[in-house]
C-alpha cells in the first residue's frame, strides 16, 4: 500500500500538469475551487467510518468471531451507501451558492456537479476497502487507489482536451460557444474553461465508479457474503456508530478549519480590485480572481510535495515511538529528537528547492503552453519555500501527537489556528499588493502554532528533551548557507544555456553544500542511522 501510495502521488502529478496546460490557469481555479469543497464533505463522510469498521472486523477476527465480522460487513454496506449519499447531496445543494457567494466563481458550479457523484462511489468502494484492510489484506485499497488514479488521468485528459478543442474549433469557424456569441478569443476561451474544467473532472467521477467496480469484483471473490441475523446486524450498527463517534470530532475540526482556510483566501481575493489584479497579472480575461486563485493552486501542488514526503517519515516513526514510550525515557527523548530534527532537515532542502528552482520548474512544465503560469506563479513559489517549515514539519510532529494518544489535545490547537489563518486571510488577500500571497503568510502563522503546540504536548505530558538547537536552528542554518552559496555563484553568471543542464548543475551543488553543512553542524550523524538485518 505504501508503494501503491508513492506511485499515486506521481500520477497525480503528471495528471494535474497537462491539465493545467490543457485548461490554463483560470480553468485550473475551476477546478480547484471544486476540490476545495469537495474534500470537507468527503473528510467527514469518510474519516469515522472506514476506520471503525477496520478495527472492529480485525478485533472480530482475532477473536475468531466471524459471526460478528459478517455482521459488520452487513451493516457497514448500508452506512456507508448512506454517508455516500448524503454527501452527494449536500454537495449537489450547496455548489451553486458556495461557488456564487463564497468562492465567487460561478463558472465552478459545473465542475462541483460534475465531482458530487464521485463521493457516493468513494463510500461505497470504501466498505470493501475497509472490510479486507480488517483482515490484514492492503491488497484491495493498493489495487483500487492505482487504478482510481490512472482512470482519472486517462479519462480526465482525454475528456479535457476533447471538449477544448471541439469548442474551441467550433468558435473559430462560428464565433458562437455553445450558441452564445464571443466578441474575442479572450471572451470565447473565458466561456470555454468552466465546460472544459466539468468534463476534466467527469475523470475523477469515471475512477471513482471503475475503483468501485473493481472492490465490488474482488470482494465476492475473496470475502463473499454471509447471511446474518438482524439482531447481530442492529448490534453491529450500534458498535460502528459508537466507535465513530470518537474520530469524527477531531476529523470534523479538522476538516472545518482547511474548508475555513480555503473559503476565506477564495472570498478575500474576490474582494480584490479587478482592475489592479487583472493589470498585476497581466491577464485579460473576464474572471481574473479565479485565474488568480488558479496560480495559487498550481504552486500550491508543488509545495504540498514537501510536507507529503515529510509526512511519511512521521508515520514511519509511529510504530518506534510508540514502542520507546513504553521504555527508558533517555531512549524516547532521543528518538523524538530525531524525529523532529530529520523532519527538519527534509524541510529545509524542499525549501531551498522551491525558493531556487522554482522558476526553473515552471518554465519546464509550463513554459511551452503556459508562459504566464511560469511567470506569475515563481514569486509565489519563493514565498512557499521561505514560509514551508512549520507547514511540513507538523504534517510529522501531529502523526507523532497522535501516535502518542494525544489526539484530543490537538483539536484546540487546530481550531485556534484555523481561526487565526481565517483572520488573517481576510486581512491581508484583501489589499491587493498582497492579494493570494497574503494566504501564504496566514498559512505560516497557523502552522506555526500547530508546531509549536503539538510539541508542547508531546514535551510536556512525556517529560521528552528536545533541544531547539540541534533539532532546528542548525540544520535551518546548514539550507540558509546552501541558499546563500547557491545564489552567489549564481550572481557570478556561472550558468548554461541549456536549462536542464543548467538545473542538473545547481541541484548536485545543492546536494553537496546542504550535505557538507550538515556534516560540519554535526546535524547529520550516520549513528542514529540504523540498518535491521
Amino acid at each position: 500500500m505504501l508503494i501503491s501510495s508513492v506511485i499515486v502521488k506521481i500520477i497525480s502529478a503528471f495528471y494535474k500538469i497537462p491539465l493545467t496546460a490543457y485548461i490554463g490557469a483560470e480553468g485550473r481555479g475551476y477546478f480547484s475551487v471544486a476540490y476545495n469543497l469537495c474534500l470537507p464533505i468527503h473528510a467527514i463522510t469518510m474519516g469515522a467510518l472506514p476506520i471503525a469498521l477496520t478495527k472492529l472486523v480485525s478485533t472480530a477476527n482475532a477473536k475468531n468471531d466471524m459471526k460478528s465480522v459478517y455482521a459488520f460487513k452487513s451493516a457497514a454496506k448500508k452506512l456507508f451507501l448512506i454517508a455516500g449519499a448524503v454527501g452527494t447531496l449536500i454537495m449537489l445543494l450547496i455548489a451553486k451558492p458556495y461557488t456564487s457567494l463564497i468562492a465567487t466563481s460561478s463558472g465552478s458550479a459545473l465542475t462541483c456537479l460534475a465531482l458530487a457523484p464521485s463521493l457516493f462511489f468513494s463510500c461505497a468502494c470504501a466498505v470493501y476497502r475497509a472490510y479486507a484492510e480488517g483482515f490484514l489484506d492492503m491488497k484491495l485499497t493498493a489495487l483500487s487507489q492505482l487504478v482510481e488514479a490512472l482512470s482519472k488521468l486517462i479519462f480526465g485528459l482525454v475528456l479535457a482536451r476533447m471538449s477544448m478543442r471541439f469548442l474551441y474549433f467550433f468558435y473559430l469557424e462560428n464565433g458562437t460557444v455553445l450558441g452564445i456569441i464571443a466578441d474575442s478569443e479572450e471572451k470565447a476561451l473565458a466561456m470555454i474553461y468552466p465546460i472544459t474544467s466539468a468534463f476534466a473532472m467527469f475523470g475523477a467521477t469515471a475512477g471513482s465508479v471503475i475503483a468501485y467496480l473493481i472492490a465490488v469484483i474482488y470482494n465476492r471473490i475473496n470475502y463473499p457474503d454471509n447471511k446474518v441475523s438482524k439482531a447481530d446486524t442492529k448490534t453491529a450498527y450500534s458498535e460502528l456508530l459508537n466507535f465513530s463517534v470518537s474520530v469524527i470530532g477531531a476529523t470534523a475540526v479538522q476538516s472545518i478549519a482547511n474548508f475555513i482556510d480555503t473559503s476565506t483566501v477564495q472570498y478575500a481575493l474576490s474582494k480584490c480590485n479587478a482592475a489592479a489584479l487583472s493589470e498585476l497579472y497581466s491577464y485579460s480575461g473576464d474572471d481574473v480572481h479565479t485565474y488568480v486563485f488558479g496560480i495559487f493552486a498550481t504552486a500550491l501542488d508543488f509545495k504540498n510535495l514537501i510536507p507529503s514526503i515529510v509526512m511519511a517519515l512521521g508515520v514511519a516513526a509511529v510504530p518506534a515511538l510508540s514502542t520507546a514510550f513504553e521504555g527508558a525515557q533517555e531512549g524516547f527523548s532521543k528518538l523524538f529528537e530525531s524525529i523532529i530534527k530529520y523532519s527538519v532537515i527534509l524541510s529545509s532542502l524542499g525549501s531551498v528547492a522551491l525558493m531556487f528552482f522554482g522558476d526553473s520548474i515552471l518554465l519546464i512544465l509550463f513554459g511551452k503552453y503556459n508562459p504566464d503560469i511560469a511567470e506569475n506563479g515563481g514569486r509565489l513559489l519563493y514565498l512557499f519555500g521561505l514560509t514551508n517549515l512549520p507547514f511540513s514539519v507538523s504534517s510529522a510532529v501531529v502523526y507523532c501527537t497522535q501516535a502518542l494518544g494525544f489526539a484530543r489535545q490537538t483539536i484546540p490547537c487546530f481550531a485556534v489556528s484555523a481561526a487565526l489563518r481565517a483572520v488573517l486571510n481576510i486581512s491581508l488577500i484583501r489589499i491587493d499588493s498582497f492579494n493570494v500571497s497574503g494566504a501564504v503568510i496566514s498559512s505560516f502563522v497557523g502552522y506555526s502554532v500547530i508546531l509549536v503546540w503539538c510539541l508542547l504536548i508531546i514535551t510536556k505530558r512525556t517529560n521528552a528533551r528536545l533541544s531547539i538547537t540541534r533539532a532546528f536552528l542548525l540544520p535551518i542554518s546548514s539550507a540558509a548557507v546552501t541558499y546563500f552559496a547557491l545564489d552567489y555563484i549564481k550572481m557570478r553568471n556561472i550558468s548554461f544555456e541549456n536549462i536542464y543542464i543548467n538545473m542538473a548543475f545547481y541541484g548536485l551543488l545543492c546536494l553537496i553544500f546542504f550535505l557538507l553543512s550538515l556534516l560540519l553542524t554535526k546535524s547529520l550523524s550516520f549513528k542514529e542511522i540504523k540498518v535491521n538485518k
